[in-house]
């Protein structure tokens, strides 16, 4: 059930607004314009974690070196801060095969993942202890899932962007957007008891970047 669609240039217009929406105003909001000491900079940003669980529908772009697709997404995130979203585009992960690459073993691995279902991507945001904005959060520990193909099951692999998840929360619009990287296809080619046995896909050599972007948010109750 693939809801994932192209979207007009409007709608990529909108994507971009969207995606710029995290401002200095939002920083002054949490910070009150001046710098905070160590316990008010935590103070502020557990204040930040606290308002983000909700009900989103929002905007998705995925992008590889010369691919990419657009368009709705919806997620959660719970008030432990965990965000599942809700059919993930594990097609776009074709991306990450060169479509220069025309061995079989691509060819095959690239069709396969073109018809990947869609399902849930699940990671957990912390504050970032780097920035000086609180509303600035990151991924705890990285992102990874598995996923079944006609080639096989794989785990994908997530760094955040840059090393970390550009994730951004503001607490005027109530808009969260976020930036990762899927850098990393293991086949799983055993299974021993609880534990496994990957294959790392030498074909995958593209990562591809995913950027989610608010519309809009439901409270929790």
């Amino acid at each position: 059930m693939k809801k994932i669609m192209k979207l007009t240039t409007i709608a990529l217009c909108a994507l971009a607004l969207c995606l710029t929406s995290c401002s200095k105003d939002d920083n002054d909001e949490n910070t009150g314009g001046k710098e905070l000491t160590k316990e008010q900079f935590q103070e502020a940003q557990k204040k930040v974690l606290n308002s983000i669980p909700g009900d989103y529908k929002g905007f998705i772009s995925a992008s590889g070196k010369l691919e990419w697709l657009s368009g709705y997404i919806n997620w959660t995130v719970d008030k432990n801060d965990v965000v599942v979203c809700k059919n993930f585009p594990y097609e776009s992960l074709a991306y990450g095969i060169s479509e220069d690459d025309n061995s079989d073993e691509a060819v095959k691995l690239r069709a396969a993942l073109k018809r990947a279902q869609y399902g849930p991507l699940q990671f957990r945001l912390i504050g970032d202890q780097e920035s000086k904005n609180p509303a600035d959060l990151v991924a705890s520990p990285y992102i990874t899932t598995k996923i079944k193909t006609s080639q096989g099951t794989y785990s994908v692999v997530g760094r955040l962007k840059d090393n970390k998840l550009k994730a951004h929360y503001d607490s005027k619009t109530s808009k969260l957007t976020m930036t990762f990287v899927i850098y990393k296809l293991e086949r799983i080619v055993k299974i021993l008891g609880v534990h496994s046995q990957y294959k790392e896909e030498k074909k995958f050599t593209i990562p591809v970047e995913f950027e989610l972007s608010t519309i809009e948010k439901k409270e929790i109750k």
